[in-house]
């Protein structure tokens, strides 16, 4: 199995020290991808909590033992866009979960579009492993904060569910009124983003999109995965939230 080196160990609870067996996946990184030894620091974390540094000591017992050192709390660095994604298979929604939360989306919606197989609602992958997901995608991001994350039955659902509602995109390669190139978001508003199913959206969707003020926005002429549309969109619009373009969270 291929490790990709992590950028942030992140902990669900602030603690002063812990303990971890040899054999735990965390430690295994710790010795074989970052080559930590007795008396190195590595970076860590708490869940919408500090950063700080740990002091690892491997105690030649089977276990590796880490105190801390923690910082002031990290400051919130989610942008303001929150991003409803009609039901597509398992494996897509793993890569979205991890990749909207890297890229630091405030809210990930699913919902059950008409086009998604009702079975998706059923994969494991719904049980606890979404949680990790979206911490893998915060510690690939070096950041503390994790997007909330809900699955709802509709879209109608999902879009009542949203803390977000201000500047209102869905992504439509077939009926789309401009390009997202063209969209200006003013200072400090807040954007919500539908993104389809792997089939798309249906043309009742689509109606429906419009009734409650979304713009049908393109990215070109090219059908693209759920998951390529999320990071090349998302990351778009985040860069209208960089620091020192009027973002609230600067």
């Amino acid at each position: 199995m291929a490790f990709v080196p992590l950028n942030l160990f992140l902990l669900k609870q602030e603690v002063a020290s812990l303990e971890w067996s040899v054999d735990d996946p965390r430690a295994i990184h710790l010795k074989k991808v970052l080559r930590t030894e007795t008396g190195g620091r590595v970076d860590f974390g708490v869940v919408d909590g500090p950063r700080g540094k740990g002091l690892v000591k491997w105690t030649g017992s089977g276990t590796v033992q880490i105190s801390f050192e923690w910082n002031g709390p990290h400051p919130n660095d989610l942008v303001p866009i929150s991003l409803l994604v009609g039901l597509s298979r398992p494996q897509t929604c793993r890569k979205v979960i991890e990749q909207a939360s890297a890229l630091g989306v405030s809210e990930l919606i699913f919902f059950r579009a008409e086009k998604s197989q009702p079975s998706y609602e059923k994969s494991s992958l719904w049980d606890e492993e979404w949680q990790r997901l979206l911490i893998k995608g915060a510690e690939q991001a070096f950041s503390c904060h994790l997007p909330r994350c809900e699955k709802v039955n509709c879209l109608e659902t999902a879009i009542q569910s949203s803390l977000f509602s201000t500047t209102r995109l869905a992504l439509d390669v077939y009926e789309a009124s401009q390009s997202l190139s063209e969209v200006t978001i003013p200072n400090n508003e807040n954007t919500l983003l539908a993104v389809g199913p792997e089939r798309g959206w249906s043309q009742s969707e689509r109606e429906f999109l419009r009734d409650q003020k979304f713009t049908l926005s393109h990215m070109g002429q090219r059908v693209l995965r759920v998951e390529t549309a999320v990071v090349a969109s998302v990351g778009y619009l985040s860069a209208n939230y960089w620091p020192g373009r009027g973002w609230a969270g600067e």
